[in-house]
């Protein structure tokens, strides 16, 4: 939650499309840290929080964690159930 900045940045030469805020720093922490859970998902609590009551209720609010470059502790939230394919044809071609 919070502001974020989207737009082309750079020279010429070296134009670059960028998006730079706290939610950007967040995110990028909270993909870092699903790395290392083992279902790969993790998300704020804030951010499950503004989810519909039907999608709210499929996560589970959990501990408070530091994340790099943010001053303000977050509270992480996991899926309840998360459904893992048992063979890699379940697994759909695209996404």
């Amino acid at each position: 939650a919070g502001r974020a900045i989207a737009g082309h940045i750079g020279a010429q030469a070296r134009f670059e499309y960028t998006v730079i805020g706290d939610p950007v720093n967040e995110a990028a922490r909270l993909t870092e840290l699903a790395k290392l859970e083992g279902g790969h998902v993790v998300a704020s609590a804030i951010a499950v929080s503004g989810a519909l009551d039907a999608e709210a209720l499929c996560w589970d609010v959990g501990e408070i964690v530091e994340l790099r470059g943010r001053a303000a502790p977050t509270q992480l939230a996991r899926p309840s159930k998360l459904a893992v394919p048992s063979a890699p044809s379940e697994i759909p071609s695209e996404v």
